[in-house]
């Protein structure tokens, strides 16, 4: 599927602005961008004014382009219009409730397009590494980790949206969804790298469409960290107080102290993902380091649009990102528009679980998966 113009919903963002630097260097479509301010126009970017609520939003986007969404403000019914019209959405979202939003109006829909959810680092590259793990060991529980550096002071919405989230309940994945639980009533740590110190991380809601295989009862888990890990140790000890409401109460108010204070930490991004048995025993790891998240979510994005634009594999209806690429495939388009970065993955597959039996494997490295200092899920 060839894309003649490239739509950014949100795109004068903190990605939405490397989005359109890396599309701009690596494909020839024009780039249109719809926002609440304006900006400065070249030859290829232009800015639409849209009123995204409106009934006949979708006849302002011009035919034959990709819908990118970068804001949890675009109503889910645009993303069915565009689908129904033959277009492809991407969506970038890791609001739980708003992604749900997003595939009831996608699924419902009859129409040659495609709606792609779960694009960008978390959900993304997360969703990626913990399906490729879910499929290669048949875990019956994934624990993701997440750790964002403050290493810099990341977009006002991004902001927002982490103070939001620690005040909202959710569902753990699994064959039982009924039951909401807060923010932080999970915490367990994670070894982010093959060495140093686990580290504290919470859980929270997050998307887990494309992690578990087609008729599988694999159970998902979203855990958040912080470096510095003092900070994830404060957040863990708010949300153990019951204070996660009230943090995402005045949302607004501690993304302003967040952004005035100076930034700490690292800016790189890490990820690890831990897939069990039903007994609790680790079957498998997998590890990716990478850089600045922004960076890392806006070449996601670019890479899911050269996939797609490319024809390969190209299905229509409600997709994830793991229904487009494979992690390799996600690696080497990511290496490619970030050659200055580095992007490091380790996986180990200690296990397979076939038919309810554990075949174990020795580690990748020959040392056995217990001697490993990684913690259990609990």
């Amino acid at each position: 599927m060839k894309f003649s113009s490239i739509v950014l919903l949100g795109g004068t963002g903190d990605v939405g602005r490397r989005v359109v630097k890396l599309l701009s260097e690596h494909t020839d479509c024009r780039i249109f961008l719809v926002s609440r301010t304006g900006g400065t126009e070249t030859d290829r970017v232009r800015h639409l004014k849209i009123d995204l609520g409106a009934e006949d939003a979708r006849k302002e986007i011009p035919d034959g382009a990709a819908v990118v969404n970068l804001t949890e403000t675009t109503p889910p019914a645009l993303s069915a219009a565009v689908v129904r019209k033959g277009g492809v959405f991407i969506d970038t979202s890791a609001s739980p409730d708003y992604v749900s939003a997003l595939e009831r109006e996608i699924s419902a829909v009859e129409g040659p397009g495609t709606g792609i959810l779960c694009v960008g680092t978390a959900p993304g590259l997360s969703t990626l590494l913990a399906a490729d793990l879910a499929a290669r060991t048949g875990a019956t529980l994934v624990d993701v980790g997440i750790e964002l550096g403050m290493g810099r002071h990341y977009g006002r919405a991004a902001t927002e949206w982490f103070f939001h989230a620690l005040g909202t309940p959710y569902c753990p994945s699994g064959p039982d969804r009924t039951n909401s639980i807060l923010p932080g009533s999970l915490q367990r740590t994670f070894l982010f790298g093959r060495s140093g110190k686990p580290q504290l991380a919470v859980g929270i809601g997050f998307p887990d469409q494309g992690i578990a295989t087609s008729g599988t009862k694999t159970g998902v888990r979203t855990f958040l960290a912080v470096d510095p890990p003092l900070v994830t140790r404060l957040v863990g000890g708010l949300l153990r107080l019951g204070l996660g409401p009230s943090l995402a109460r005045h949302a607004g108010a501690w993304t302003r102290v967040t952004l005035a204070l100076p930034a700490l930490g690292g800016a790189r991004t890490r990820l690890a993902v831990e897939g069990f048995s039903s007994d609790g025993s680790r079957v498998g790891t997998s590890r990716l380091t990478a850089g600045d998240q922004a960076d890392l979510t806006a070449a996601t994005i670019v890479a899911t649009l050269l996939q797609v634009g490319s024809g390969d594999a190209h299905r229509t209806g409600l997709t994830t990102i793991s229904d487009h690429m494979p992690v390799e495939a996600a690696l080497t388009r990511l290496r490619n528009l970030l050659p200055s970065m580095a992007i490091d993955i380790d996986t180990e597959i200690t296990s397979k679980i076939n038919d309810g039996a554990i075949v174990r494997r020795p580690a990748r490295d020959g040392v056995p998966d217990d001697a490993h200092p990684a913690s259990s899920p609990r």
